[in-house]
């Protein structure tokens, strides 16, 4: 018996003989008791109708509760909690429908799901918005009580905790990330030099002090918490960020010095060499495009910076924004749900239906690994990268997702909001199948909009069946300015998958591709056909069996606005050989692609 309904029992009883102490109870006082009980269960029990089992969510409720639509519970994770008790305790075939009302829930921890929150025998568990409502599942804090701080500058500060974050929004609107401006003058990325692998790095970044730059952040010895500060390069189709380690300046040559960056970013952002010079080419850390992420660089309305030592938030407002009722939100979860399936225990038959999810972060770019791109959202971490002279590497990692799901089966995702996000926005990662993305809206995104599959030796060449990403469906979404942080992430990116459907879907405003599929430029195909200029036969290792790729189909999706940051590229861009004849190939119909940054270069439908 429920804990819930033990307790009303217990009053009623107590109630009663409290009544008549020492007393026989009558039969009409055991009738009122029974009436209370029963009063009880039909109005705190969850409701059920037939094979349905449905479970009520609010802000205003208490995870104490039954979770009715009278007592609901607080958090979607108290219902997932409730959930699984009832399953593990009673065999049923019932369909669970979680009810989230109106409001904001604000996420101390990430929503995990596993194979025993997922449904089964034909029955899917269900995460719908109340009729009417707007649940937004949030990653972030709010933060008031501004201060003015330097009224010269407008900077006003909030003390908003020791927290980590790297985006900030006021009303609604992504603010920028503290910075200098655009290709500062004065520094110099010092060359690497090869002496085979593995090779020797140069210090860093070279500076001199020059009039030419701003005098609030002119000298790079007076910048305070060096090791927050981010290089940052955007060059062709990659871009790189890298802490720095130290700010040094040279003693014997007074207003100049060396900038020491973080490793293993620093040595990674400069592994893509220039065969005719055997240095770092324009694929590496060949200049600086901006630094990031200091008091120093606050000059600008509308930028931001977070002191994490002190806990101090400064912000400059923009023209209008009265920070006193403005609603600032600080995204500090990286994760709001984590669908964690297995190779033998898939999560699997859950929908989520008019959801938002909204205001999440991410951390890595801002540790030792920095960010440093090979291609589409698909990066460098850790060590022993071998330089080369292809501009690509064949041991990257994904950007991850703010909603992700892995081994995932029949998950649906239909009108729901995906905004305001640090990462991938919704990321079906290695084993994901019969999978469904409709009708959803995407909208201010870190990295891409939508991951599906990926790039490893799992995907490429899976040993076995559940590995393989295939039978998905991307459909009728509405996508819009992704890349915003992370510029080289095409806005649907799909890996190693077979029979995947992207139709009718809108794309707008983006950075670089649209639409990206496959990897590999034919290094992971049988033949290792060399896509690449200067590559070798067989460089990244010796396939006889053909990848996962066959039977997809990109159809009657608009994409406009395109390439507007970067160069070489398309509004779908596909890479590697996709099918094994004409039988089963990518078949890409009926699409429509129109404003290309004029700059960009490359071509409205590219093959690699």
């Amino acid at each position: 018996m429920p804990a819930w309904l033990e307790r009303g029992i217990a009053a009623i009883s107590f109630r009663t003989a409290k009544k008549q102490p020492g007393v026989r109870r009558s039969g009409a006082v055991w009738l009122r008791a029974v009436t209370w009980i029963v009063v009880l269960v039909s109005v705190f029990s969850p409701s059920a109708q037939g094979d349905r089992i449905t479970y009520w969510v609010s802000p205003n409720g208490d995870d104490g509760w039954p979770g009715t639509a009278v007592a609901p519970f607080r958090t979607l994770k108290g219902a997932r909690d409730v959930m699984r008790a009832f399953r593990a305790a009673y065999s049923t075939d019932s369909e669970f429908v979680i009810i989230v009302r109106d409001g904001t829930y604000r996420l101390e921890e990430t929503l995990v799901l596993e194979q025993r929150d997922s449904g089964d025998n034909g029955h899917d568990v269900v995460y719908r918005a109340a009729t009417g409502a707007n649940p937004v599942i949030s990653g972030s804090i709010a933060v008031s009580n501004w201060e003015i701080h330097d009224p010269g500058l407008g900077i006003y500060r909030a003390l908003a905790g020791r927290y980590s974050s790297r985006q900030l929004y006021v009303n609604g609107r992504r603010a920028t990330r503290a910075r200098t401006t655009p290709n500062p003058a004065g520094f110099a990325p010092l060359p690497i030099v090869m002496n085979g692998p593995p090779f020797s790095i140069g210090g860093g970044i070279a500076y001199a002090i020059t009039e030419l730059n701003p005098t609030g952040w002119r000298n790079p010895s007076t910048w305070t918490n060096p090791q927050a500060i981010e290089a940052v390069i955007v060059t062709q189709w990659k871009m790189m960020s890298v802490p720095l380690e130290s700010i040094d300046p040279d003693p014997l040559l007074p207003g100049t010095g060396l900038i020491t960056l973080q490793q293993p970013g620093w040595t990674n952002a400069n592994v893509f060499f220039d065969k005719l010079t055997n240095a770092p080419g324009i694929w590496s850390f060949w200049q600086v495009t901006r630094y990031e992420n200091a008091y120093e660089f606050l000059d600008e309305p509308g930028e931001w910076y977070l002191d994490k030592n002190t806990g101090w938030l400064y912000y400059i407002p923009l023209p209008g924004e009265n920070l006193a009722t403005a609603a600032v939100e600080l995204p500090i979860l990286e994760v709001l749900v984590d669908g964690r399936g297995e190779l033998d225990r898939p999560v699997s038959n859950i929908r989520f239906e008019g959801l938002t999810f909204s205001y999440a972060t991410w951390f890595e770019p801002s540790t030792g690994n920095g960010y440093v791109s090979d291609q589409s959202g698909f990066r460098l971490t850790g060590a022993n990268h071998p330089s080369n002279f292809i501009g690509h590497d064949p041991d990257d990692v994904r950007t991850p997702g703010n909603v992700r799901f892995r081994f995932a089966q029949k998950i649906t995702f239909r009108g729901n909001i995906f905004e305001h996000l640090g990462g991938v926005a919704l990321d079906f990662d290695t084993g994901s199948q019969y999978n469904v993305i409709e009708k959803n809206l995407f909208v201010d995104i870190s990295s891409a909009a939508i991951q599906l599959g990926g790039i490893s030796n799992t995907d490429h060449h899976p040993k076995h069946l559940a590995q393989i990403t295939r039978n998905n469906v991307i459909s009728n979404n509405l996508i819009r300015q992704t890349g915003w942080e992370f510029v080289d992430a095409a806005a649907i990116y799909i890996g190693f998958t077979e029979s995947t459907l992207i139709s009718n879907n809108t794309i707008v405003d983006v950075p670089w591709a649209g639409i990206a599929v496959g990897w590999g430029w034919g290094l992971l195909d049988p033949g290792s056909y060399l896509g690449l200029p200067n590559a070798a036969l067989d460089m990244w290792g010796f396939y006889d069996k053909p990848t996962p790729n066959r039977n997809s189909t990109i159809l009657h999706n608009r994409i406009h606005s395109f390439l507007n940051v970067l160069w070489d590229g398309g509004a779908i861009y596909t890479t590697g050989q996709q099918g094994t004849s004409l039988d089963n190939g990518l078949l890409i119909m009926g699409n429509v692609a129109t404003s290309k940054r004029p700059e960009g270069g490359g071509n409205t439908f590219y093959t690699d």
